[in-house]
């Protein structure tokens, strides 16, 4: 009797421990937009914002089923990056300091007005008060934003090389450039330093930071960067996909992948040394973007249009 009551306790535990490998939500589509323009997409509270490079549209998620159109702008340079400042403020970057953007008044829209800050720069980050600006071919740029719209030059830092994509995380900026990964120390915002780096990346384009793994998609591989020691970076984890990697946003114990042909992958990192996943997603024609906010996933597919998806 005794043994029989151990092997259904070991049963038991087996099956809990498979089932442990699956996702307890699920993925649902609730909106989907033919706007052709949706390459890019950012959310900010019940805002969101989808652009390629010359057009940029605003919704309004007042009823998620059925989002409006706020306003849109034209750009007669192609846009870079765009970032966000409380619900009416836009930085639009562009890498020509002479970019003009207007506003698109045929759209008929009666919503917020809205300020539109231009900046020149490949990619921007906004922690805060601050601003992170990077260059494709001069490194990168930090701005107040405290005291007035205009964002405050605070200090400027390069060692010769650009920066392709970065996430703020104070007292670090985590930076891909054209050899792998680097940490920036900011601790003294007017003074940035390198602290370390890891060159063993190649082709890394995206990057994403979670606790203390930095996530870089590079092709159609996914790297995990432990940081754990800022100054002695190491890669504990390389992980394949089928198709090339257009986007990654890391949350919690979860990371977003999104697709060049099969859609959005959604991942268990748990244990950042074994992943596997959990989620999906799929759109034959890929996703180009993601962004996150609360129980809900907006997915760009570029001239496909966006996504809204529930996942609880």
């Amino acid at each position: 009797m005794a043994r029989k009551r151990s092997v259904l306790l070991a049963a038991l535990l087996l099956s809990c421990l498979t089932l442990s490998g699956f996702d307890d939500k699920f993925v649902r589509q609730v909106y989907h937009s033919p706007n052709p323009i949706a390459r890019n997409i950012k959310c900010n509270g019940e805002l969101v914002y989808v652009y390629n490079d010359w057009y940029l549209y605003v919704y309004s998620l007042a009823n998620i089923w059925n989002p409006v159109i706020e306003t849109g702008f034209l750009s007669t340079y192609p846009i870079t990056d765009v970032e966000t400042l409380a619900q009416n403020q836009l930085f639009i970057c562009s890498h020509e300091p002479a970019n003009y953007i207007t506003e698109l008044d045929s759209l008929n829209t009666f919503g917020r007005i809205y300020t539109v800050q231009r900046l020149t720069c490949t990619k921007v980050k906004r922690e805060g008060t601050l601003l992170y600006a990077s260059h494709r071919d001069n490194g990168l740029e930090i701005y107040d934003i405290s005291k007035s719209v205009y964002p405050q030059l605070l200090a400027g830092f390069s060692e010769n090389w650009g920066v392709i994509d970065l996430e703020a995380r104070y007292p670090e900026v985590h930076a891909l450039n054209d050899f792998g990964y680097v940490n920036i120390d900011v601790t003294d915002i007017t003074h940035p330093r390198t602290v370390g780096s890891n060159y063993e990346i190649v082709d890394g384009k995206i990057l994403s930071v979670n606790r203390n793994i930095a996530w870089v998609g590079a092709g159609s591989t996914l790297l995990a960067v432990e940081v754990t020691y800022p100054d002695k970076p190491v890669i504990i984890n390389r992980y394949r996909f089928s198709a090339d990697i257009n986007a990654i946003e890391a949350r919690g114990n979860e990371l977003f992948i999104a697709l060049t042909t099969s859609g959005l992958k959604i991942m268990d990192i748990a244990n950042p040394r074994k992943i596997s996943e959990k989620n999906q997603f799929y759109h034959k024609s890929g996703i180009t973007s993601i962004a996150l906010e609360g129980d809900y996933i907006y997915l760009g597919a570029d001239t496909k249009g966006w996504f809204v998806l529930e996942y609880r």
